[in-house]
């Protein structure tokens, strides 16, 4: 069996005294699709935004691509391949949504006008509204966006930091679909998500965060069916 694409081993994350996330170890093989799920203040986020290089943990390693990358900078990351949308998606509200996407390839010599073609075509309505300030778009828009600005840099692992939060669910349902869309493409996808029903139905795998700590883990289908994780977690339809 080949060695996992990313690896999370006995992640601890602090804020000065507090201890947001204590021994948190998880795996995501290529092109699987992994969730995290959890309640609010679970260390969901703590626990993407020390994979991602914006912070460092207190404890543990993270591998990728048989690469120890726990003290990587979050640029050189994303140059590597490990890339992150982030929480509340955070386009830049002033410039258009054309120059939202450009900033996607940053970091590549090559120049990236081809990649947001596809991207157009991928989101047609991001070319409907390519001139207009990014602030401007509705919430399902922005996240459409700052989904698309990160597939230009040519993930390998795409961070998705709760990317239904605040839509409406016929939007919610959209988001979920490019989700599943990209995993089939090959892009292996973490997602944290506090909308755990939706998550474990669409992963291959997840893993339930409760107080900073890893209470539950197993293939998606599996969760979804256990009583503890549904009376804690999932609730009744």
């Amino acid at each position: 069996m080949s060695d996992p694409l990313l690896s999370v081993q006995g992640l601890s994350v602090s804020y000065g005294r507090v201890q947001a996330v204590r021994d948190v170890a998880f795996e995501a093989a290529e092109g699987s699709l992994v969730t995290l799920v959890g309640a609010n203040g679970a260390g969901k986020t703590s626990v993407l935004n020390a994979v991602a290089g914006l912070l460092k943990p207190r404890q543990g390693k993270v591998l990728y691509d048989g690469n120890d990358v726990t003290r990587w900078p979050a640029h050189r990351l994303v140059d590597a391949g490990l890339v992150q949308v982030p929480e509340g998606r955070e386009v830049l509200a002033s410039m258009t949504t054309h120059e939202n996407l450009q900033l996607g390839g940053w970091h590549r010599k090559e120049t990236s006008a081809a990649s947001i073609d596809e991207m157009y075509v991928r989101f047609p309505v991001l070319a409907q509204r390519r001139e207009l300030p990014a602030g401007a778009l509705s919430g399902g828009e922005q996240q459409m966006l700052a989904i698309a600005r990160a597939l230009i840099a040519k993930p390998r692992v795409l961070l998705l930091d709760e990317p239904s939060m605040g839509l409406a669910p016929k939007v919610v349902d959209e988001v979920f679909r490019v989700i599943e869309e990209i995993r089939a493409s090959g892009t292996t996808v973490v997602l944290v998500e506090q909308n755990a029903r939706r998550a474990l139905r669409a992963a291959d795998f997840g893993y339930v965060l409760e107080t900073g700590s890893l209470a539950h883990s197993g293939p998606g289908t599996q969760l979804l069916a256990d009583e503890r994780v549904i009376n804690a977690y999932l609730g009744i339809d």
